[in-house]
């Protein structure tokens, strides 16, 4: 069995809040292990405790009960913390710096000087397509670049484990899917990731097993293959040779570019055979073919609804 990257014990944490300072538990007892080379998501309601749990794994919060560690060491432990990549929902930009500037302090937190860390900063803005923008000060980026300056920060140490909080936000499809690449390749070198989203379509393309967390509490875990999920249709990825025949089989409404020259192709139930009549007649090169199931939001959030019918 894999080593455990991430684990909390028993975790508890609550804050004081209101005119009284009455106590609100944010997360209650949690019990997570992320084994290495694994992704694991956090999916649950607005407030639900999943950021909370991500700063508590980043060893940014002290729990209160129980205990969190980074490969076995607690995760307060400067040298653990070292080895995390971390990207928090609402970053910490200091707008007046440049991103060069803002990458190399945070490089220098991390550990890194001189020569490495120039080297990590330059892999880690061409990973994200930001290369040119060094000079450019933090406060005239868009949401999206932002974004992915937040993503460079998390890698520019190479670090073995990603704990991510919406990683997606604020990103268009096109950059959505490079960054599903880019995880992809991290989780590939054997190196682990934590994430929160919204978008649980990410959530399925990325992850191993999903925790669904409701009020501080784990409402269910698991893989997604344990979930009954009926198909809806499919999804295939494809190079188009000829879109003329992609238009008299019906399908040029429910395609999508994708870099490198790539469609994404929405099928129906009943439309399955023609793509592969598509792709034996070359007017397609099919890469791959995969089945569209029942929405996770059903299958997830039907957990939590019988949690609060039961209650």
């Amino acid at each position: 069995m894999a080593k455990a990257a991430l684990k909390l014990n028993n975790v508890s944490f609550s804050i004081h809040e209101g005119f009284w300072m009455k106590s609100k538990n944010i997360v209650h007892d949690m019990n997570i292990e992320v084994p290495q080379g694994t992704v694991l998501g956090l999916v649950g309601p607005n407030g639900a405790g999943k950021t909370t749990t991500i700063k508590l794994m980043a060893g940014l919060l002290a729990p209160q009960k129980g205990e969190a560690y980074i490969f076995d060491f607690p995760a307060l432990n400067t040298k653990a913390r070292k080895r995390i990549g971390l990207l928090t929902e609402n970053q910490y930009i200091y707008p007046h710096l440049r991103l060069g500037e803002w990458l190399y302090m945070l490089a220098g937190f991390s550990g890194l000087q001189g020569n490495k860390a120039k080297q990590g900063i330059k892999k880690a803005i061409e990973l994200v397509d930001l290369t040119g923008r060094e000079k450019q000060l933090l406060r005239t980026f868009s949401k999206g670049q932002l974004q992915r300056a937040g993503i460079a920060q998390a890698l520019v140490h190479d670090p073995d484990i990603l704990l991510l909080d919406e990683p997606m936000s604020g990103l268009d499809p096109f950059w959505r899917y490079r960054i599903q690449k880019i995880l992809g390749e991290f989780k590939a070198t054997g190196k682990t990731i934590l994430f929160s989203s919204h978008i649980l379509s990410d959530v399925e393309r990325l992850c191993d097993k999903v925790v669904l967390i409701e009020s501080g509490t784990i409402r269910w875990k698991g893989s997604l293959d344990e979930l009954p999920r009926n198909i809806r249709g499919y999804e295939a990825i494809c190079h188009i040779r000829d879109m003329e025949q992609i238009k008299k089989y019906g399908l040029h409404e429910n395609i999508m570019p994708l870099p490198g020259n790539k469609w994404r192709i929405t099928i129906p139930l009943d439309n399955k055979k023609n793509i592969f009549k598509l792709a034996s007649d070359g007017a397609i090169e099919l890469e791959s073919f995969l089945p569209i199931q029942e929405e996770l939001e059903k299958l997830l959030f039907g957990f939590q609804n019988k949690s609060q019918e039961n209650r």
